[in-house]
């Protein structure tokens, strides 16, 4: 399933760059039959990503590029920027913004329990339907990282923020602010 569904997005074009979030199984484990299959991508990571990386895919050095604190990765029609978020659940956790569509995509934050029946878009009503699951989340994966959340909604406040991709939940569009309001209320206790 996992790889139709690659190649429904891409055809028989190649995949030249693979964002890792935290390294966790249920982010990674396809890893290495992603490097296996398209020899010449580059795995984009952060320097505290590498030696787990390494570690548990047997990545080499050369086929990771790594990322620092607000640095760009330049995609010709459009770039990402990378921003740390350290313990946002995970130690190596970073977040990615695509500018031009005024993208987030989150890694573990903004992220809820509960399983997606129809669209993975949100509605008018999902907020409403997933805000219980993501309260539950947020106390059982990352409450008590309330300090680093605030950090990371601290490199967020600037940007003209239209979706949240999270890896856990619907993607939001029509629901973020209410989505990140919430975040911040929960992250400060």
């Amino acid at each position: 399933e996992f790889e139709q569904g690659i190649s429904d997005a891409v055809g028989d074009r190649d995949i030249d760059y693979l964002v890792v979030y935290p390294l966790e199984p249920d982010h990674s484990s396809l890893i290495s039959l992603m490097l296996d299959r398209y020899p010449e991508m580059k795995v984009v990571a952060n320097a505290k990503t590498v030696p787990m990386l390494q570690g548990y895919h047997g990545v080499p050095a050369e086929r990771i590029m790594v990322m620092g604190e607000g640095e760009k990765l330049d995609l010709g029609s459009c770039s990402l920027q990378f921003f740390m978020a350290p313990m946002v659940h995970w130690p190596e956790t970073m977040v990615t913004w695509l500018e031009e569509e005024g993208t987030l995509f989150s890694g573990d934050a903004f992220g809820t329990f509960g399983s997606i029946d129809e669209s993975v878009v949100d509605t008018e009503d999902t907020f409403g339907q997933y805000r219980d699951e993501m309260m539950r989340y947020y106390s059982n994966i990352v409450g008590k990282y309330g300090a680093p959340v605030q950090a990371a909604l601290k490199k967020l406040e600037g940007l003209e923020i239209r979706r949240i991709c999270s890896t856990h939940g619907p993607v939001w569009e029509r629901n973020v602010a209410d989505v990140v309001d919430l975040y911040d209320r929960m992250s400060k206790g």
